[in-house]
């Protein structure tokens, strides 16, 4: 499934052009390729001359368009009928479907019902899943069992989103405490069928579900951004694999480290753990990064900036983490409980990391205007100062000693990356200048180059506010606050 052609057309479409799956009944292969370049219109346009052609699969597709929204075609239930309606001959369990969601819409419950039921007369295993929702939420216990029924039959047809329904129907605790047990060893296994069938199959009957109330669109803004761009598909692919190389390796270091310092836990000191042990050390380790990867691959594939920002958080975290595990963060070897709660911890910054990339992309694509010579001097002079404060960690002379790199590298690795984190997010914030003031462009360089005065004095040990971490804190809190404010202040004076 994960190496033929349409998985991996499947894997390189969901997240950065379709943001839900799409059920085409295998119609028109030209349109899926029109969707793997990111050209939405194309794809309407294949979808459209079948249909005109009599294609009943092609029919339901603009159908359900209809019924999302989408670029050029706006939600219209009318529409949406009409075409349906018209499909029934050809795809009658697709258009039946669809009929029944339209109903939905409209609140024609009876309506809705009954369409489901001809859906599910013709083996479209999408309307049991969806009619069982409907059904659970009833007073009747009958109709729950109904429900229950229905969400088997759809999980046994290899429905996904059925299994994990019905972990939620078993959870909710409405069939009694035993089934809740059953719903809760259900809940991640079929959550993880779901989204490997997202990923990996959002053309297929497999994983379609019509996503009731939904407010979003079924193309995402980064596909109908890209549709004229036709080199979108490989520059999104060279972005994912640097994603999934950073995350390997990151993932692979933070495991050896944490693998090592095992053997210094306290009362483990002199023993050799087993296999079962070191297994658990290196899951506890590599889980922060399958949970970022799976964030970052649909997330922070969509732009460099977006690519770039999430990698250089990732290896601060990294860092950190490792800085942690070793004992150089804190001075002292964590116990199992302190390392589960640093994993926690990495966990959620790495998340917060795709966050801040995404957040990034978002920043610079709010104008479609090129980037003038004012953008490129701001970029530039955030990048030298950058790395005056990165590199002045190298100016004190103990660095340079192997025993130090042994007993402080993942530390002096850390503040190197982290004396980065100011400069990029305000070049990010200050790339929006259009026309900036030549006497606040100048003031603001200024400040940029007094915080990065101070780093230099407490990086270099000329000046230690204070020791160890507490002092690096205090540099980027004072510069994070200062350049931001002044970030912020020079934008609102250059009409950005």
């Amino acid at each position: 499934m994960f190496f033929s052609k349409d998985s991996q057309l499947s894997a390189r479409v969901f997240g950065p052009v379709l943001s839900f799956p799409l059920y085409d009944a295998d119609c028109c292969p030209a349109a899926r390729d029109c969707l793997a370049v990111g050209n939405v219109v194309g794809a309407i346009a294949e979808w459209q001359r079948l249909a005109d052609l009599g294609s009943g699969g092609a029919r339901c597709v603009l159908a359900y368009l209809h019924l999302m929204g989408a670029l050029s075609t706006p939600i219209d239930l009318e529409t949406s009928r009409r075409i349906a309606i018209s499909a029934v001959g050809g795809s009658r369990g697709y258009a039946n479907y669809l009929l029944g969601c339209i109903s939905l819409r409209e609140k024609q419950g009876t309506d809705a019902v009954k369409y489901f039921l001809e859906s599910i007369k013709a083996e479209f295993t999408p309307a049991a899943t969806h009619l069982a929702s409907l059904l659970i939420h009833g007073h009747s216990q009958d109709n729950k069992q109904k429900a229950v029924a229905l969400l088997r039959k759809a999980v046994t047809a290899g429905h996904r989103p059925a299994l994990l329904r019905l972990a939620g129907v078993y959870l909710s605790g409405q069939l009694g405490f035993t089934k809740r047990i059953v719903g809760l060893a259900l809940l991640l296994p079929a959550f993880a069928r779901v989204w490997i069938s997202l990923k990996y199959q959002v053309f297929s009957i497999h994983c379609f579900q019509v996503m009731a109330g939904t407010t979003r669109p079924l193309f995402t803004d980064e596909g109908q951004r890209h549709r004229e761009k036709t080199n979108s598909l490989a520059s999104s692919a060279f972005r994912r694999v640097i994603v999934r190389c950073t995350h390997a390796i990151a993932a692979f270091t933070a495991a050896i480290v944490l693998v090592l310092q095992s053997e210094l836990l306290p009362g483990q000191v002199g023993k050799t753990p087993g296999l079962l042990a070191l297994c658990g050390w290196v899951l506890l380790a590599a889980c922060p990064y399958g949970v970022s990867y799976w964030i970052a691959s649909n997330l922070n594939t969509r732009s460099f900036i977006s690519t770039l920002v999430q990698t250089i958080l990732l290896c601060s975290v990294t860092t950190l983490a490792c800085s942690a595990y070793a004992g150089q963060l804190f001075g002292s070897t964590l116990s199992e409980w302190e390392i589960a709660a640093v994993t926690v911890a990495q966990t959620f910054l790495l998340l917060t990391a795709c966050g801040y990339g995404k957040k990034a992309a978002q920043e610079l694509e709010t104008t479609d205007l090129p980037i003038g010579p004012t953008q490129q001097r701001i970029v530039w002079v955030h990048m030298i100062l950058g790395l005056i404060a990165a590199g002045s960690w190298f100016s004190r002379s103990n660095v340079w000693q192997i025993a130090y790199l042994k007993a402080y590298g993942f530390n002096l690795a850390s503040y190197v990356l982290l004396a980065m984190v100011p400069y990029v997010t305000t070049a990010i914030l200050t790339c929006r200048f259009v026309a900036t003031n030549w006497w606040r462009q100048v003031a603001y360089f200024g400040i940029l180059t007094v915080g990065t005065a101070l780093a230099v004095v407490n990086n270099s040990a000329i000046w230690v506010l204070q020791p160890g971490a507490l002092g690096v804190c205090l540099v980027l809190m004072v510069q994070f606050i200062g350049f931001v404010l002044a970030a912020e202040w020079t934008v609102e004076g250059s009409g950005g």
